[in-house]
């Protein structure tokens, strides 16, 4: 992460990040310009029982230019999705970070993980890394997610904590309205399907953005 100028030597207080403007990092102190490659970051969300962690094996290595990554493995230990949720937002501070030094690899990282789009945005100082940023929120009826809970978790599935993912499904379809670059897909259906389409929005974000770059020296 953009800390240290390399022309002037000094740095930034941490957690402080040498300013983005545009496409590249002006050093605050000498003003030194330096260019950076500005992706889109993308995010495919959604409830437990979903598909999320399927979805992102399936696809890992399978689309050029893009990373993807299973980011609730990371955050096993470190946030909960009761709430108040109090660490997200600093989680997702990290997870940029992170996006960002993979960018720098002509990359475009793709995080799945169960989230909602405010726990992101609200790091507005980071979101300057990013050409823009995109939410794939998948959803479900309460029918089809109640059958997928008990699969995962057994018959003898918690009735109270199946209620909170009942609960996060309805919240995050209501907060995607919301979000201008958030879109709703219905990952009811067979899982090639919901994998099919995301592949296509994953393709198409990184075409329109023009992020993938064949023989790119950055």
């Amino acid at each position: 992460m953009p800390f240290t100028c390399e022309i002037c030597g000094r740095r930034s207080a941490f957690p402080d990040l040498i300013p983005a403007i545009g496409d590249v990092l002006r050093c605050p102190h000498c003003a030194d310009e330096r260019p950076f490659f500005r992706p889109p970051l993308l995010v495919v969300t959604g409830t437990a029982g979903i598909g999320k962690s399927t979805l992102c094996a399936r696809l890992a290595g399978t689309i050029p230019g893009a990373v993807l990554l299973d980011a609730d493995i990371l955050a096993t230990d470190l946030i909960s999705v009761v709430p108040p949720n109090s660490d997200y937002p600093a989680f997702w501070r990290s997870m940029m970070r992170l996006a960002h030094e993979l960018a720098q690899n002509n990359a475009v990282v793709v995080y799945f993980s169960t989230m909602l789009p405010e726990q992101l945005l609200s790091n507005s100082d980071v979101l300057s890394y990013f050409d823009s940023v995109h939410f794939l929120c998948l959803s479900c009826a309460p029918d089809v997610l109640r059958a997928r809970l008990a699969r995962r978790e057994g018959r003898g599935a918690d009735t109270v904590r199946s209620e909170v993912w009942f609960d996060f499904n309805r919240v995050l379809v209501a907060a995607a309205n919301e979000v201008p670059t958030a879109t709703v897909l219905d990952a009811g259906r067979t899982i090639d399907e919901v994998e099919e389409d995301i592949r296509h929005w994953i393709e198409t974000k990184i075409q329109r953005g023009g992020a993938f770059r064949t023989g790119s020296t950055l």
